[in-house]
């Protein structure tokens, strides 16, 4: 008896630790000035309430219908089903105009419009989702698993190069593995994220050090985001060099990133120590 009541106490003690670990303890150091790469520090324009009980992991807008899509986590629960969500919301992110679960292999960590009424979304493990917009319903047209269910992956991002038709999506932690996928999700290439040779502040690891959280296309780049020190590298894939790098101060972690004529949209990643998450508005300078 004395036995079973010493397995107890050790066992409720254990989960007490977890739970602290769980709640109490940040995922990454999101303050921009601690980062070690040296970026250009700026700060927000706006933030915007994220919906309500919305796990969202991803946000892309649509340039055709000047709407924003949303994709979601699974419910983090021992007895939920396996459902993320998938949003449309109005132009001003204050209102939901649609939403539609889907069951899914991961959280849907990204989300990319794709022009023509469809969005691909991605899975973590790299399943490929795509949708079209039929009359007032989004339909599942196809589902591709990019790496044919080999090996083990842990993507958190989606971008689409609206001129060559290309997808993006990338390794979120360990080695920066970016993958270039075709429209239709067939993987074309891969290549190691290099930020080369930049100014630091004290001795980093890529690899270590930040995160690809989310990434976003325009003008010939890669907007990729760090969670870790709310970084913004922009980034051109096709000669491989990184132009510039961007801090964002004063937000909390943040998972999805997405631009709208110029002007960066975020959204706050859902953590139970975290205040309430914001969609965040930055401008980029020129």
């Amino acid at each position: 008896m004395k036995k079973y009541l010493i397995t107890g106490i050790i066992l409720i003690f254990l989960m007490i630790i977890f739970g602290y670990i769980v709640f109490f303890t940040k995922e990454v150091d999101d303050v921009a000035e601690n980062g070690p790469i040296q970026s250009q520090i700026i700060s927000k324009i706006d933030q915007i309430p994220l919906f309500e009980g919305m796990l969202a992991a991803s946000i892309s807008w649509d340039f055709d219908k000047d709407r924003f899509f949303i994709s979601t986590d699974q419910p983090h629960g021992l007895f939920t089903d396996k459902i993320a969500s998938f949003y449309v919301a109005n132009d001003s992110l204050d209102k939901i105009i649609y939403k539609k679960d889907l069951v899914t292999d991961g959280d849907l960590e990204g989300v990319a419009y794709i022009g023509e009424a469809e969005v691909a979304i991605i899975s973590e493990v790299g399943t490929l989702y795509f949708l079209k917009e039929i009359g007032d319903e989004w339909e599942v047209t196809n589902k591709v698993s990019i790496f044919n269910g080999n090996g083990k992956h842990k993507l958190s991002s989606l971008a689409y190069d609206p001129v060559n038709k290309r997808l993006y999506s990338a390794e979120k932690k360990g080695r920066k593995i970016i993958y270039q996928i075709s429209r239709d999700g067939n993987l074309l290439n891969s290549f190691e994220f290099d930020v080369g040779d930049v100014v630091t502040k004290r001795e980093f690891s890529m690899n270590k050090d930040y995160t690809i959280a989310g990434m976003a296309f325009d003008n010939q780049h890669l907007f990729i985001f760090s969670e870790a020190y709310s970084t913004i590298f922009k980034y051109n894939p096709e000669d491989k060099q990184l132009t510039a790098v961007f801090g964002i101060k004063n937000i909390h972690e943040s998972a999805g990133i997405t631009l709208k004529n110029g002007i960066v949209y975020l959204v706050g990643d859902f953590e139970d120590y975290l205040p309430a998450p914001n969609f965040y508005k930055v401008k980029l300078p020129e």
